[in-house]
């Protein structure tokens, strides 16, 4: 049993290390564009729309790690996607906005 068990958490912990990406982030982020574009989807068609879709899929697609996803920039690009999509449209002072956010977290 102890044979078993020690095994397992070898595969287990060779899956995490060396095939993350592949099994878990990179189906993870076809899934985030996926949402994103079904949330834009009843925004008002306009070009900053379009370039705030290109951005974040974008930066989406540049995620490596795991850790890229929880800081406190991130929460606060969502925060104000939200906002700026509560009237249904996303003008170029949003746009700009949401654009300088990323940007930043892309830097770091």
């Amino acid at each position: 049993m102890i044979i078993i068990l020690t095994v397992l958490t070898a595969v287990v912990l060779y899956v995490i290390s060396h095939k993350f990406n592949e099994v878990i982030l990179n189906p993870s982020k076809q899934l985030m564009i996926n949402q994103v574009n079904r949330d834009l989807n009843y925004v008002k068609d306009t070009p900053e729309k379009d370039s705030l879709q290109i951005l974040i899929k974008d930066y989406i697609t540049g995620i490596r790690h795991v850790d890229d996803l929880s800081d406190k920039s991130l929460d606060t690009f969502i925060d104000s996607l939200h906002e700026a999509l509560r009237d249904s449209t996303i003008d170029s002072r949003e746009y700009k906005m949401l654009y300088s956010i990323l940007k930043r977290k892309a830097v770091k």
